[in-house]
């Protein structure tokens, strides 16, 4: 008998694809940009457990990862705009912090990321 549904995606598989991303995506063009992170529903208010990230898909399956311990937790986006309150060393804050969160999820995982060596 052979199998006729084709197979999902890994988590691996997923995480492979989402680190071809370099950096975070404008919204809508720019000149902001999508933060992404991980937040769970606690006594009717969200409350983040992981992130920052660079993609939707790391988000999601941090998130996924994570639904076995809290239930209900999802992927949520925030849009950073720069303009209107410039500070570079935040901005390379919010960078390393998604680096770094990127290092955690591949670890999860069990996937080796070699890590760019960031200017702090």
């Amino acid at each position: 008998m052979t199998n006729n549904h084709p197979s999902q995606p890994t988590f691996k598989d997923r995480f492979e694809a989402a680190c071809q991303v370099p950096t975070f995506t404008l919204d809508k063009g720019g000149p902001c940009y999508c933060l992404w992170d991980v937040q769970h529903v606690k006594s009717g208010q969200r409350v983040k457990v992981d992130g920052v990230f660079f993609t939707e898909e790391e988000a999601r399956i941090s998130a996924d990862l994570l639904k076995g311990t809290l239930g209900g937790t999802r992927a949520y986006m925030s849009v950073y705009a720069p303009n209107w309150n410039p500070d570079p060393q935040r901005e390379a804050a919010i960078r390393l912090e998604a680096l770094q969160s990127r290092e955690m999820l591949a670890r999860r995982l069990g996937v080796h990321l070699p890590m760019p060596q960031e200017a702090v």
